[in-house]
């Protein structure tokens, strides 16, 4: 149905994974509508158990997705290596991270339908394993969609549900029915069914009861079986009501042995909010030079530690000048709980880049910065011209950082929030003090690529007394290697 290439993104400098529908299938309505809601479904989500889709393009009567290149083998290469199942060990860290993934699809209201070894990738990173599922090309959004598939049946046999067979409608049991087959066969080294005819295994499904894993795996916990068998139940509504059912039972089966795959402060939000601005002309810097943009996004809230947590776990991201600091974390588990919705700091320019093109997004230039802050009507502040106050703006403090979306007073005329105070902002620019008083009118840019140069920031912090330093037009610049515990970001679309 595709094939899949591995790419380089120039402008981002990070590998990619291009998955192109075969020629042959672009003009097969129902298959290319199918491989497009995959990059739909799962565009910009943040979570370290799943792969997401970074763009959709569609251009010369060729229709691709580009995704995050993930170097890793699948689950079905592990259960290759582990003929005869895997150690509880690695069972549970592989089960309990597909369960979490699956929670995170399922919050989303999306079921994925076609869970199999095939489609989970296993990254080995530090110690332990970190699966992370793809291929979300025949799931189904269970909410606000008039396409479903009632009477076809969609899957892989081996890994279908009973109602999936039926060709009946499914939801959150069905992908746990067949999670259940992927722990069995984990466990056992074989699923519960393995008949050599599709329709064989297809009746199996339905109508057989699997073989107890204990009288193929003697001496396994009781507690370890029921929870395949709860799985394995015929009935969805027989089944657990959740991941998260499954998972804490899988907890207590397996003992406290299993690292939980989870970052401490919780798994993060899995989209950023980007709120739009509108193309058009504005007035720029203290010379109001009219300056004109294209339409741009912009994320209406600072880039968190939980958000920014969650990209080095799914990633395994090394800076390539990592410093003395890191985020300013304790330990890699992440920040502290009371920590994780304060922006990060402590983030170099190419860690910032780094964030931004895992998602697919980028950094606002100096320019989009500006106008999102001040409006096309030349504010002195995002507000307005009432004097800044901490309803406003998180300055003049001495304890650090705040937690974002506590200032709505202080919004821009867009929306977006913290603009100013609390973090600067790094930029998309190359610091040049007079280029938007001489440079281009029209979407300008100074990129940072190929320059030792400093950069530019905006926005002004908390531990500055100054309220000058809130003002929309006021920069200022640093080198791209440093980390500050003033500076952070957010990313532009």
């Amino acid at each position: 149905m595709s094939a899949v290439y591995g790419a380089l993104d120039e402008a981002l400098g990070r590998p990619v994974a291009i998955k192109v529908l075969h020629p042959n299938l672009v003009g097969d309505k129902g298959i290319r509508r199918r491989f497009v809601r995959e990059g739909r479904i799962t565009r910009g989500w943040l979570h370290p158990n799943v792969v997401p889709v970074l763009d959709t393009v569609s251009r010369d009567g060729v229709i691709a997705l580009v995704m995050e290149r993930v170097e890793a083998p699948t689950l079905a290469d592990f259960l290759t290596r582990w003929q005869g199942g895997l150690p509880l060990r690695e069972l549970g860290q592989i089960a309990v991270g597909i369960l979490a993934g699956l929670a995170a699809a399922h919050e989303q209201g999306v079921v994925h339908r076609d869970l199999k070894p095939g489609n989970v990738l296993v990254v080995e990173r530090r110690g332990r394993l970190v699966p992370r599922i793809i291929d979300f090309g025949i799931a189904r959004v269970l909410e606000g969609t008039t396409y479903t598939l009632t009477g076809a049946v969609m899957g892989t046999c081996r890994y279908m549900s009973p109602e999936q067979v039926r060709g009946e409608p499914v939801d959150r049991a069905s992908d746990l029915y067949t999670f259940g087959i992927l722990l069995y066969e984990l466990l056992t080294g074989s699923p519960p069914f393995d008949d050599a005819q599709p329709y064989a295994l297809m009746m199996a499904h339905t109508n057989r009861s699997p073989t107890p894993p204990s009288e193929v795996c003697p001496g396994l916990p009781p507690e370890l079986e029921a929870v395949i068998l709860a799985c394995l139940e015929k009935e969805p509504s027989a089944r657990p009501a959740s991941a998260a059912e499954v998972r804490d039972r899988l907890d207590e089966a397996l003992g406290v042995g299993i690292p939980d795959p989870e970052p401490r402060v919780g798994p993060a939000p899995n989209h950023h909010q980007l709120l739009a601005v509108p193309g058009g002309a504005f007035r720029m810097g203290p010379e109001r030079r009219e300056i004109y943009l294209d339409a741009f996004s912009l994320d209406r809230h600072l880039v968190t530690n939980r958000q920014f947590h969650a990209f080095l776990v799914a990633t395994g991201y090394t800076p390539v000048d990592p410093g003395r600091f890191v985020a300013h974390w304790p330990d890699l588990r992440g920040p502290s709980p009371a920590q994780a919705d304060h922006p990060v700091v402590y983030v170099s320019h190419a860690d910032a880049l780094a964030y931004a093109g895992w998602l697919g997004l980028r950094l606002p230039t100096e320019a989009e910065w500006e106008k999102a802050a001040r409006g096309t009507d030349g504010r002195r502040y995002p507000w307005g011209r009432d004097t800044p106050t901490l309803r406003r703006a998180w300055f003049g403090q001495r304890q650090g950082t705040a937690p974002i979306g506590g200032r709505p007073e202080g919004a821009s005329p867009w929306g977006h929030e913290d603009l100013v105070g609390n973090v600067w902002e790094w930029c998309a620019d190359l610091d040049e003090p007079r280029f938007y008083a001489n440079g281009p009118t029209t979407n300008p840019r100074r990129p940072v690529a190929g320059s030792s140069g400093p950069v530019v920031v905006r926005g002004g912090a908390w531990m500055f007394d100054d309220p000058r330093t809130l003002r929309t037009w006021t920069r200022a610049s640093h080198p791209g290697s440093v980390r500050l515990d003033t500076l952070g970001f957010r990313c532009a679309g």
